[in-house]
């Protein structure tokens, strides 16, 4: 019967991966990074995430909270996201933070991150990050985020995803494993707590907290000037009413 519950929530309602109720799992936190003499994110590297997503005018601004491993982040970001992504691209401005119900503190140097779904998921949002950052196509980055999602987002799934996708794949690990991997998650994680989210897949278009049902619909409404590829979507939505 649970599994019954499950699925009908998966599949029907749109379910999430709440918050954790306390952030006292701090004070253990396990270390996952080596020790770093920075108390702060890089000017540079919060320069560099900056103009890869503001050089971008008149174009509708999505903004995607998640974490890696949330099955319910996996389905949206597989099944209804990157489709969207394909189709209109090129009309959004597209930000996601691989971060969730994470933690980070800092301790003796170090910034120790504490995410939902274990060490894993930890390492995994930093592929993300890294891909984020290392991959100068926008949409690339996306795509190969979310064949990584399609598994455990873990090596083996970065070097799969990087073969079929003609990506370094070595270079992301590399990032992932070192300091600029840390820094990145810590960058997401500052930016992720501007979203006052208590749970993860987290949508917002143009600065509004929007329910993911009719993704693609509710994007489309928003131009002035109607895209090719929103036409038939609004069409057929406006004769299902």
């Amino acid at each position: 019967m649970s599994i019954y519950i499950y699925l009908l929530c998966f599949v029907y309602l749109g379910c999430e991966c709440s918050a954790l109720p306390s952030k006292n799992q701090l004070n253990n936190g396990t270390n996952l990074d080596q020790n770093i003499n920075s108390t702060t994110i890089s000017n540079d590297l919060n320069t560099t995430i900056t103009e890869k997503a503001d050089n971008v005018k008149e174009k509708v601004l999505i903004q995607l909270y998640y974490e890696c491993l949330c099955p319910f982040c996996t389905h949206f970001y597989t099944e209804v996201f990157i489709p969207t992504i394909r189709e209109i691209g090129d009309y959004l401005d597209v930000r996601t933070y691989p971060y969730g119900n994470a933690w980070t503190n800092k301790r003796n140097g170090s910034y120790v991150f504490d995410c939902q779904h274990g060490r894993a998921e930890c390492y995994g949002n930093k592929l993300h990050a890294c891909a984020l950052d290392l991959l100068q196509n926008k949409t690339q980055a996306l795509v190969f985020n979310s064949c990584l999602m399609e598994g455990n987002s873990d090596d083996s799934d970065a070097d799969y995803c990087g073969k079929n996708q003609n990506v370094d794949a070595d270079s992301i690990k590399e990032c992932a494993k070192g300091n600029k991997g840390t820094l990145l998650l810590k960058y997401y994680g500052d930016e992720s707590a501007k979203g006052q989210y208590n749970y993860v897949p987290y949508l917002v278009i143009n600065g509004e907290h929007r329910t993911r049902s009719n993704f693609m619909y509710k994007v489309c409404k928003i131009f002035t000037v109607t895209p090719p590829p929103c036409v038939e979507v609004l069409k057929s939505e406006e004769d299902n009413k």
